[in-house]
């Protein structure tokens, strides 16, 4: 996909040195709007571990809890456990949120799902 068309999904023009993204919950996809320096610096982007992170997708249970709520706007990105995640949902976490991870799921009346917390140990 061209440069152009990724900037206009995300909804941002591309920053010198970070990445932002967008989780289109129509199309069950996520885009990812690298940074000028590591297009400047990756002659393959799919190499880049944002790109890496994004092929894991954001539907396990580590990614999808702070997913769950950032769906269909511009989020900046960062790479955490190998997940692709948006930069500030860790902070909004409360302490309780940080212990046990179901009650961000809770909070947010978006009940368990199952697959996910199956799966979980897989991952």
């Amino acid at each position: 996909m061209d440069a152009t068309s990724v900037e206009r999904i995300v909804g941002r023009r591309r920053h010198p040195t970070l990445h932002f993204g967008r989780a289109v919950s129509a199309e069950e996809r996520v885009y990812v709007l690298h940074s000028e320096e590591c297009r400047s610096s990756t002659p393959d982007l799919r190499d880049c571990e944002y790109s890496i992170a994004q092929d894991r997708g954001i539907d396990a249970f580590y990614p999808w809890l702070f997913w769950s709520t950032r769906q269909d706007r511009a989020v900046e990105l960062r790479v955490k456990r190998g997940w692709l995640i948006p930069m500030h949902a860790v902070a909004e976490l409360t302490p309780e949120e940080r212990r046990d991870p179901l009650a961000a799921y809770r909070r947010h009346g978006l009940g368990v799902w199952p697959q996910l917390l199956e799966n979980e140990g897989e991952q």
